[in-house]
């Protein structure tokens, strides 16, 4: 009897440890499938939202000449100064740009090289953003806060009257000789409007 149960005993190990060993390869096997697993994807990630700034997208057309300004303070009034005093410094740099582009297309006729034709552009393009300083007028003019921040946003456009700009800048370009003999103000006018919409359109 001892005999039997010995045997049934050693069976009985054997066919456990054959299970075990199986249910051990059985893990190894879910293991190395679990490991091929893709990294789950990430839900509930916001979209990206287009922002639209105050006073954008006011462009200058045939009568008006505009720019931009934007200040921030939180002094509501000094926010309103700030944003003018950009606002007016983008004006001689607008200017200076669409002289420039009109200057290199069309010829000049100075022999002046780059770096002098450049500076004696921004020289007359200033001169004629400081005679208007006074002469604008504001077409927008927009405040905003962001939560948890207490200065205050603003947001300005201002437009001058393009005729009389136009003409000062012709004028003042002229003294410095940087239009041909033969260009006169009708033809500039034309051709200042066509890279100030270009000059806009590559800003957006």
């Amino acid at each position: 009897m001892k005999r039997y149960l010995m045997t049934a005993l050693m069976a009985a190990m054997t066919l456990l440890a054959i299970t075990a060993c199986r249910s051990s390869k059985g893990t190894a096997s879910s293991v190395s499938v679990t490991d091929k697993k893709e990294m789950p994807r990430q839900f509930d990630v916001p979209a990206e939202v287009e922002i639209t700034f105050p006073c954008s997208g006011i462009d200058s057309d045939e009568n008006f000449f505009r720019v931009n300004g934007m200040g921030k303070s939180k002094d509501r009034t000094m926010a309103k100064d700030r944003a003018y005093l950009g606002a007016l410094a983008n004006l001689a740099s607008k200017l200076e740009s669409v002289a420039a582009m009109i200057n290199r297309r069309l010829g000049v006729s100075t022999n002046a090289d780059g770096e002098e034709f450049h500076n004696k552009v921004v020289a007359a393009s200033k001169l004629t953003a400081n005679a208007n300083v006074s002469g604008y007028r504001t077409t927008c003019e927009k405040y905003t806060q962001t939560p948890g921040d207490p200065s205050y946003n603003c947001y300005v456009t201002i437009e001058f009257g393009k005729q009389k700009m136009v003409k000062q800048l012709y004028y003042a370009l002229n003294r410095e000789k940087l239009l041909k003999a033969d260009y006169d103000f009708d033809r500039y006018m034309k051709e200042f409007d066509e890279d100030l919409k270009e000059y806009e359109k590559s800003r957006k």
